[in-house]
């Protein structure tokens, strides 16, 4: 479950308590270390290994076709989507590094939110509360601080009668 929920793009995540809540978010935080940690060695790998012969035949087939207007970085795009047929291994270093980019940015939002997280308490009076996390792409970007004793539960009476 908890995977799941570190896994959540955008929604909202309800804690019963203030520990659980920073439990969660110091989870969020080693994830996303991970992660990026992973495609970091991953992106290593890739730039380290020889590349053979494709840069050889790149420079071949520009020389050919001087005339012709060449996609960026053997980019093109298709629909929607950008699609690299010419270089995949140069294609897997670019998107990687992008990735890497992209988990590093979620370590210091997530370090800055759980940092952040330590003064919500301050903002509203003690007693028992319950917390619920706003998470958008992957970050979260607010508290929602409720006050359990105080929570008022939607009460209907009537009186029916049978024709």
């Amino acid at each position: 479950m908890l995977r799941d929920n570190l896994e959540l793009n955008s929604g909202l995540v309800k804690f019963r308590s203030r520990e659980s809540a920073v439990a969660y978010l110091e989870t969020l935080l080693q994830y996303y270390k991970a992660r990026q940690e992973e495609y970091g060695h991953q992106l290593g790998e890739q730039l380290r290994s020889p590349q053979g012969e494709a840069p050889k035949k790149e420079k071949k087939e520009k020389k050919e076709d001087k005339g012709a207007q060449q996609p960026v970085r053997g980019w093109t795009k298709v629909g929607s989507l950008p699609v690299n047929t010419a270089d995949a291994q140069g294609a897997l270093a670019q998107v990687t590094l992008r990735i890497v980019d992209d988990y590093k940015s979620r370590v210091e939002r997530v370090s800055e939110a759980l940092k952040s997280f330590q003064d919500v308490d301050s903002l509203s009076q003690a007693g028992t509360k319950s917390y619920t996390l706003f998470v958008y792409k992957g970050v979260p970007e607010g508290v929602i601080v409720e006050d359990m004793a105080k929570k008022e539960v939607f009460a209907f009476t009537g009186r029916f009668r049978a024709v």
